[in-house]
């Protein structure tokens, strides 16, 4: 037999609650438990002295059928109104198991006469709760707080992105262009291959890669950690309603393992790196190559490109490259470069206003 713990049970009629087990009637009303009297744990477990436990009658109370009192199992009459007990009387079990089936019979025939409007019963409360009742999610306000600043961190970030409107006076104009001239040469290279037009000076044999070649195996050791049985353990696994106002522990046993290490051998695979040789060309071939750049620039509006009319036959003119940009203030004074398309640029004048759109990176649109 497991150890006893005091159980604990409400007082219907005057709503007093979490009154010891071993208490019959209500310390505030005077009322005995009845045979709606449902015996539940404290929160706190504490067991029954062994010596005190030894005299608790283990069975469940029997019900009075007159006053509908519950009676310990030693009473052979019924403490409130007297009345003997007979093999008619209902144990604290027996009456909830047939209040249990009266009220799924209820449930039966509601759900017959009424369709939709279904009880449904808790069996651990015995508190019917019907589906017309609606009820309502609670709101987590927290995760709402979260969300609402992360939106308005993101929504502070768009706008802050967003270009704002700025108004330039033009003060002055500047412009830059640039013509980047290659040049015809000869140029020594390698490759692990020959490229067309190429004048093949040598070759030689080179290491192109490695491999992982298997060589061997080598025996090595390694602890590696296993599990043994080395006994078992009993537990508390719950409490048991004893229907007297006490709960019994129930006990369980469970296996335990410990852990140990043995030393395990296994043969490793060694490889070593081969080198892959492969034959590299060294070769002369003709290239146009970057050699330097034409620059012009100038703060006014007369943009001009640098004169190529002296190039010689073997240079040729690569890309050209232009920007053009006006130099004003902003209304707080403040000075601005802006680039601007050609088009646009040229046909500006010194102390106009012309509006453009800067993003927080100050990148004018």
């Amino acid at each position: 037999m497991g150890r006893l713990v005091e159980g604990l049970w409400d007082c219907k009629y005057c709503d007093t609650k979490r009154i010891r087990g071993s208490v019959r009637d209500c310390p505030n009303c005077g009322r005995p438990r009845d045979e709606n009297t449902k015996f539940y744990l404290p929160n706190t477990i504490e067991y029954v002295e062994d010596e005190k436990a030894k005299t608790i009658n283990k069975n469940p109370d029997w019900i009075c059928e007159y006053c509908n009192s519950l009676n310990s199992d030693s009473e052979k009459t019924c403490k409130s109104c007297g009345s003997v007990r007979t093999n008619e009387n209902l144990d604290y079990f027996s009456n909830h198991n047939k209040k249990n089936s009266s009220t799924y019979n209820y449930k039966y025939s509601n759900e017959e006469s009424y369709g939709t409007n279904t009880t449904m019963i808790d069996d651990n409360t015995e508190e019917y709760y019907s589906k017309s009742n609606v009820s309502f999610p609670k709101i987590n306000y927290k995760r709402f707080l979260i969300l609402f600043l992360i939106l308005s961190l993101i929504g502070a970030l768009v706008y802050i992105c967003i270009p704002k409107n700025d108004s330039i006076t033009i003060n002055n104009f500047y412009w830059e262009r640039s013509i980047e001239i290659e040049k015809y040469q000869t140029v020594n290279e390698n490759n692990w291959f020959l490229p067309q037009n190429a004048r093949l000076q040598y070759t030689n044999e080179e290491i192109y890669d490695y491999e992982e070649v298997f060589d061997h195996y080598e025996t090595r050791s390694r602890q590696v950690a296993r599990e043994r049985l080395v006994g078992y353990e009993e537990y508390v696994s719950g409490h048991r309603d004893l229907g007297n106002g006490y709960f019994e522990e129930i006990t369980s046993q469970r296996p335990v393992y410990e852990t140990y290490y043995e030393t395990e051998y296994y043969n490793e695979p060694v490889y070593i790196s081969v080198p892959i040789y492969k034959t590299k060309y060294y070769y002369e071939i003709d290239k146009w190559l970057y050699d330097r750049s034409l620059k012009t620039s100038a703060k006014n509006q007369l943009p001009y490109w640098h004169d190529i009319s002296e190039l010689k036959n073997n240079e040729r003119v690569s890309t050209k490259n232009e920007s053009y940009y006006i130099i004003g203030t902003n209304p707080k004074g403040k000075n601005k470069k802006v680039p601007l398309e050609y088009e646009t640029w040229k046909d500006l004048n010194i102390g106009e206003k012309i509006n453009v759109k800067v993003s927080i990176f100050n990148n004018f649109q």
